[in-house]
């Protein structure tokens, strides 16, 4: 009997960084078929300059701009209509908190889903109402992009079972990831225009990036998951295939640029360039030396606020043995060379086969197929495998 053809969807995946805008036009096989890979049509990234003096209005517009630019390249090369688009958001267009519920009675009560929905709504509200203010004029509502209880406790014993069960006191453990309402409606206004008809669904970098490397890379099911993105590095800690903890540090690529363009009186437009010639061995020894200075300095810098990091989350969670990066590219072995060195890193991980390893397009790729002229990086790689389990 002839193997049925196997339905393909046209899909729009999207990165919105800290500062660039990465999107692709993709084929998505309908259901879970291990035998057809997703096709990229066509991808593009568009980096913003670094600037120092951004409001968070400007910032937007300025990401708007380039989420515009990278739509009208994409429909440009490539004419499907698509009828989901997917978007991955990096920090810092959304805030993580983890949060501890406690709930005590004198006497015992019945867990039931509905007390435990209300306590996690009420705690919600107090995120939504208290904790936007980061994001200054742009932050007075909220959305969820995504909850999840990490651990239950009766009577302080963990359970994964609690309805129905009596007890005198409850804890619940909850990550929940909230991005401000008017930002997110603005991106979807963008995705609407463009593509009338699409759903759109928004979820994090690093949710995306669990899920593809526990689908894709049988990655085991306690990891660190690291995605440096050009201002900030996201944290997120997976403890049986569930979120401990979420966190995220204002250190990210764009910090070299500036310390460059600082030390060496190089424009900060400039200083890409000025990496990408060192890393091929064009540049003169002086200046060799300088930018190599300045890589030890970064990553000194990074690898510090990534201790500090580490020590919030080790009062109750134990850091897991494997790490999985990402990255720009170029910079791959250069993450996982501070985490393979770092004594302290070794000393809280409290394995001697700690191991820490960057996920690639190229580790990937024998899930995907690509018809884009160009190098497609790893983010939109995730994205496109995140959106193939997503339909």
């Amino acid at each position: 009997m002839a193997k049925a053809l196997v339905k393909m969807i046209p899909t729009a995946v999207f990165d919105i960084s800290s500062s660039s805008v990465a999107g692709a036009h993709v084929l998505v096989p309908k259901g879970q078929d291990a035998t057809t890979k997703v096709s990229i049509l066509a991808s593009s990234r568009l980096m913003s300059k670094p600037k120092e003096d951004l409001t968070i209005e400007r910032f937007v517009d300025g990401t708007i701009e380039q989420l515009e630019k990278t739509v009208a390249l994409l429909k440009k090369a490539d004419n499907h209509i698509a009828e989901h688009v997917q978007v991955l958001l990096a920090s810092p267009w959304f805030i993580s908190q983890t949060r501890s519920i406690i709930y005590n009675k004198t006497t015992p009560f019945v867990c039931s889903q509905k007390l435990i929905d209300s306590l996690i709504e009420k705690e919600i509200t107090y995120i939504i109402e208290h904790d936007m203010e980061r994001f200054g004029s742009m932050g007075k509502d909220g959305i969820i992009i995504e909850r999840q209880i990490s651990q239950i406790k009766l009577n302080g014993y963990n359970t994964a079972d609690p309805f129905g069960k009596k007890a005198e006191s409850l804890e619940l453990f909850l990550v929940v990831t909230v991005a401000p309402k008017i930002i997110i409606e603005k991106f979807k206004a963008v995705f609407q225009k463009n593509y009338a008809k699409a759903v759109v669904r928004f979820t994090t970098s690093p949710y995306a990036t669990f899920v593809v490397a526990r689908d894709f890379l049988d990655c085991p099911n306690e990891l660190l998951i690291i995605d440096v993105g050009e201002e900030i590095t996201d944290i997120a800690c997976v403890k049986n295939e569930l979120f401990s903890y979420q966190y995220s540090f204002p250190v990210g690529l764009f910090q070299l640029y500036r310390t460059l363009a600082k030390k060496g009186d190089t424009a900060l437009s400039e200083a890409h360039a000025l990496i990408e010639s060192f890393k091929l061995g064009k540049l003169s020894a002086p200046m060799t030396s300088n930018v190599q200075k300045n890589l030890d300095n970064f990553g000194s810098v990074w690898g510090r606020a990534f201790q500090e990091i580490l020590n919030a989350g080790q009062n109750s969670i134990k850091l897991p043995e494997t790490s999985y990066i990402v990255s720009d590219s170029r910079f791959d072995s250069f993450f996982e060379d501070i985490l393979k060195q770092d004594l302290f890193l070794q000393h809280v991980a409290g394995n001697p086969n700690y191991t820490s390893s960057a996920i690639t397009s190229e580790s990937l790729s024998p899930h995907i197929t690509s018809l884009d002229t160009g190098a497609v990086d790893v983010t939109i790689t995730i994205a496109s495998l995140f959106a193939s389990r997503m339909l």
